[in-house]
């Protein structure tokens, strides 16, 4: 028999998840081959991994960075194809020849690559929570029309379904019943941000500069932020609900600081199966990649124990957190509010117009002000986005001077 290598699309290599499982895939290159990359503006570095991991395809999205890219190289580096825009990633999630499609774009530019993957049979690797957020009944509703396969690799939820293989149990995404009657409660850690020690009447001065180094993880700018505030946890809380359809009152979440614990199962009997390993994101996408097999081998390294603490959320000190399981006990396009004012008032923080505490506020007025409704398509997904982002664009002028 001969074996076939499996083809990969990475959209959004050119960021953190997305270097990561290069790397992966080029050390388990007698099991995959890469398809093609995709980036938004980093055409450097893409130059740079088309030069080295030589995909069929690569896409760039931003259309001035495609016409300049094209200038300087023109539309084909050996036997790479250079595409553009919404069109190239269509083809590269969807076209027959693609087995795999790891979704690590981040933002709702994501979307429709992630509903044509589904729409066409792929394993789904999905690094994206805010689509899962923001769109995750239609995205559920396609998937079980197809015989797609998603698989999380945020490091919690890709622990949550370790531990939940390695019970016994099988993984059924979204089944309606399955993990209530098997599952007393899931459990996912967070390492607290860089400001978990800070008092809270400092957090009025916390910088853009301060929110964005992270103490464990290589992330980028938005999802550092997001750490800090706790709205990274909140977000995972509620794409934890979308993928085992547990009750919120069995979906947690506490403060390990060593991030070496990603997440705990409670079964009905009192046993707790945690999943341990370094902070290696490599280690999730590997296994997503190769499930449920566990083939890649990482660097030699001894695990240290010491030391492990645990630690209750503090939800006065970090209200995004409280606000995101309301949202999660909420549902319909409740997430989508919270995702699109979130994005647009980090996008504001970082760009130092509005301060650090006005991120919550502001993210709770727009839920206040906007309709909760269901959406059933893309269209009307994406219409109902760019109106939340209006509204939190107007909200801020309004309230805080910043345009």
């Amino acid at each position: 028999m001969v074996f076939v290598l499996k083809k990969v699309s990475v959209l959004g290599s050119t960021g953190s998840v997305g270097k990561s499982t290069l790397e992966v895939v080029s050390k388990l290159s007698d099991k995959f081959n890469l398809y093609a990359i995709s980036c938004n503006e980093n055409t450097l570095l893409l130059h740079e991994q088309i030069t080295k991991y030589k995909p069929r395809f690569a896409v760039i999205i931003d259309h001035a960075k495609y016409k300049e890219f094209l200038d300087d190289y023109g539309d084909r580096i050996d036997s790479t194809k250079i595409l553009f825009g919404e069109e190239g990633l269509h083809q590269i999630s969807s076209h027959e020849d693609v087995d795999i499609v790891v979704a690590a774009i981040v933002g709702f530019q994501c979307l429709k690559p992630v509903s044509d993957a589904i729409s066409t049979n792929k394993t789904v690797i999905i690094a994206n929570k805010e689509i899962l957020v923001a769109a995750g009944e239609m995205i559920m509703s396609i998937l079980n029309k197809s015989d797609a396969r998603l698989l999380p690799v945020d490091s919690e939820h890709n622990a949550l379904l370790q531990i939940i293989l390695s019970s016994g149990l099988e993984y059924k995404v979204n089944d309606m019943k399955y993990y209530e009657s098997n599952i007393n409660n899931i459990t996912i850690t967070a390492s607290g941000g860089p400001f978990i020690d800070l008092d809270v009447s400092e957090f009025k001065n916390i910088k853009s500069k301060h929110a964005i180094k992270h103490p464990t993880w290589d992330m980028g700018e938005k999802i550092s932020v997001d750490s800090s505030t706790m709205m990274n946890k909140g977000l995972e809380i509620i794409e934890a609900k979308l993928l085992f359809n547990l009750n919120l009152e069995k979906i947690n979440a506490i403060i390990h600081r060593q991030s070496k614990v990603h997440a705990l199962v409670e079964f009905f009997d009192g046993t707790i199966i945690a999943h341990m390993s370094e902070p290696d994101m490599k280690i999730p996408i590997s296994y997503a990649l190769t499930f449920p097999q566990r083939v890649y081998k990482s660097e030699s390294r001894k695990f240290i124990f010491d030391n492990l603490t645990f630690e209750d959320i503090p939800m006065s000190k970090f209200p995004c957190y409280k606000l995101a399981r309301t949202v999660a006990e909420t549902g319909k396009n409740s997430g989508l509010i919270l995702n699109a004012a979130n994005e647009i008032s980090v996008e504001y923080f970082l760009s130092d117009k509005i301060i650090y505490t006005d991120i919550p506020n502001i993210i709770e007025e727009v839920l206040d002000r906007v309709e909760i409704t269901s959406n059933s398509d893309i269209g009307s997904i994406l219409d109902n986005d760019k109106e939340v982002r209006i509204i939190t664009k107007k909200l801020i002028k309004e309230k805080y001077g910043a345009s």
